[in-house]
């Protein structure tokens, strides 16, 4: 049971991030392509966990927990939820946004569902990399994105 609730919150926190993305195509609007397509990729991530719940649910003994608990995805996932209505709600800056987003990518996101779930069965092991290449890919562009937006400007500038 632990397992499927392990990947089910891993999916949530993907689909929130994915709408953390998807206002920052309102933030900045010169780059909405951009946060388009990075919220698609999260979509993507989230309809990979979904084939884990199933492979889950399916074989269980083929699933262990790694070392991200449930506990600290929950966490995540409240810490997500508070960051996209402190954003929608403009009671922090743009770069906020930007800033949280970055934190989130490398702390929980791809990351930790290489260190979530743990698998033999090299097919899921490779869908799990997946994630692992993903975080470094949208982190490398969020960075990207932060200097276009903000040239010349240091990341503690307007925290």
């Amino acid at each position: 049971m632990e397992l499927a609730n392990i990947a089910v919150v891993l999916k949530q926190n993907e689909l929130l991030v994915a709408e953390l993305y998807r206002v920052c195509k309102k933030l900045f609007p010169d780059y909405s392509r951009e946060f388009e397509a990075l919220a698609l990729e999260e979509e993507g991530h989230a309809a990979i966990i979904d084939s884990l719940i199933e492979e889950i649910a399916e074989k269980p003994e083929e699933w262990s927990p790694g070392k991200v608990s449930l506990q600290t995805l929950r966490l995540i996932h409240d810490q997500l939820k508070n960051t996209l209505a402190e954003v929608r709600s403009g009671s922090c800056s743009s770069r906020y946004a930007l800033t949280a987003l970055r934190s989130f990518e490398q702390s929980m996101c791809e990351r930790s569902a290489e260190r979530a779930l743990v698998t033999e069965v090299p097919e899921y092991k490779h869908l799990l990399a997946l994630f692992a290449e993903g975080f470094d890919n949208h982190l490398r562009c969020l960075q990207d994105l932060e200097k276009k937006i903000f040239p010349g400007k240091d990341l503690f500038d307007s925290l």
